[in-house]
């Protein structure tokens, strides 16, 4: 996301009638992945997960159900968003993690979003939970990952998906088939709980008239801002 001239053609191989909001059954074989991915790698590592760290607001949902299943009680989320400001989109921290949720000083940690696109979010959100824990074991998953950003979250020990996608768009419909992507091209699929309208809007850089949006923008730390 940080070429606007990559991101301008990027946004533009989006056709609003190819989004297609999922059924909670549609969506049930990518969560199931990405818990059998993390459940193994805790068996192999004898490790237990003592915080999950869902990316709101995508996160949440599959953060819960890898609470459930891990048995995990303390869940802290964060949550970064993006703003649409004129010549540019703002990245801000408008919840960040405190550092008393835990006494250990080498916690594991799940960090967790729903959809990976470029993953600027995880990125950053998984540099500050390493400044405030440098010892910590930070596992990073996301419900879905686009195929050419899945090494961006640097500061984790772990990277899992539930599914592979061309979200940016990078990868041709002959790429999407080598590498076992569904839909490259032809479809959006959205999480069940997602807005079509919603998530057009970004594709359009038009910000969403969300309650006290304003106020939340310019009380919230940057974090990074690219150019449109």
């Amino acid at each position: 996301m940080q070429d606007p001239d990559l991101l301008k053609e990027t946004l533009n191989k989006y056709k609003k009638e190819n989004y297609h909001v999922q059924t909670w059954e549609e969506y049930a074989p990518e969560l199931k992945s990405l818990i059998d991915k993390v459940v193994e790698y805790l068996k192999q590592n004898n490790l237990k997960v003592d915080l999950i760290v869902p990316i709101l607001r995508g996160g949440n949902i599959p953060a819960t159900f890898l609470a459930y299943e891990l048995q995990v009680l303390t869940i802290r989320p964060v949550q970064y968003k993006y703003f649409f400001v004129p010549g540019k989109c703002e990245l801000r921290r408008l919840l960040g993690l405190d550092p008393q949720v835990t006494s250990k000083k080498d916690p594991t940690i799940l960090l967790v979003e729903g959809n990976h696109c470029y993953g600027n979010q995880a990125k950053y959100a998984a540099h500050d939970i390493r400044q405030l824990f440098p010892l910590a074991h930070i596992i990073y998953g996301a419900s879905n990952m686009d195929y050419k950003y899945q090494t961006v979250v640097k500061d984790a020990d772990a990277v899992f998906y539930g599914r592979l996608t061309n979200c940016c768009k990078e990868l041709t419909d002959q790429e999407c088939e080598q590498h076992g992507i569904v839909n490259g091209y032809k479809s959006e699929l959205l999480f069940p709980w997602e807005k079509i309208d919603e998530e057009w809007e970004i594709i359009e850089k038009k910000q969403t008239s969300y309650s006290n949006v304003e106020q939340l923008r310019l009380s919230s730390p940057l974090v990074a801002e690219y150019p449109l």
